[in-house]
């Protein structure tokens, strides 16, 4: 793990990678069917292959991240961005560093979505729901790789936490997009409204702590 506190790295997935593999369970979840494959009717099965099949060339993977120092005073944490969030002091209790990242699968799974939109409204819900779990497992693919090299130097990882989520507000993202230069480094876009561009995106921020802390 690079101890360059300062510099922003990026690191791109092909989507090939073990722990990048599609989970077909999590897509009919993420398009509210309410169960497994197994479960879907045919009709529903039949359109699920089909999509994922049209799909499979439309994700470009890439992530950019920052480990930073973490200070505390008087007991909080000394974040980079204005937010008092109580459930992130919480989370990174201990922590003497941090990670913030932000990933993307790419504007071209928008495109996709946006042309399935004006011929199959259940392809389009369907798409969506694999970019959602695209974006995720990336994120889980990221984080895995992190611990691993965190382990190296004796150190934990915290889990995830996002803007949006809890009581951090998504006006963070504002920071987070400053602090990671996510135009410029993976074509990252964060308009007025806190929506990104491409929408298959996430950002969050993990702790560092040694290996043997609570």
């Amino acid at each position: 793990m690079s101890r360059e506190e300062s510099a922003v790295q990026v690191r791109r997935y092909t989507g090939q990678e073990p722990e990048m593999q599609i989970n077909r369970r999590e897509v009919l979840r993420y398009a509210m069917t309410g169960g497994e494959a197994e479960e879907a009717d045919a009709a529903l099965r039949g359109m699920t292959d089909s999509v994922l099949r049209e799909m499979q060339d439309a994700f470009d993977f890439r992530v950019c991240y920052r480990r930073m120092p973490l200070n505390w005073e008087a007991g909080k944490p000394c974040l980079p961005f204005g937010s008092e969030s109580a459930q992130l002091a919480r989370l990174l209790a201990g922590c003497g560093e941090m990670i913030l990242f932000a990933a993307t699968a790419g504007m071209e799974a928008d495109r996709r979505i946006a042309r399935y939109q004006r011929i199959s409204p259940t392809k389009a819900l369907l798409a969506q729901a694999l970019g959602a779990e695209r974006a995720e497992t990336l994120c889980d693919a990221f984080c895995k790789d992190m611990r691993r090299e965190a382990l190296e130097e004796g150190l934990a990882c915290t889990p995830r936490f996002s803007p949006g989520y809890g009581d951090l507000p998504l006006a963070a993202q504002k920071d987070f997009f400053r602090l990671l230069d996510c135009e410029r480094k993976i074509g990252l876009y964060l308009n007025e409204s806190l929506l990104m561009t491409p929408s298959k995106s996430v950002t969050a921020i993990f702790g560092l702590r040694k290996e043997d802390e609570p």
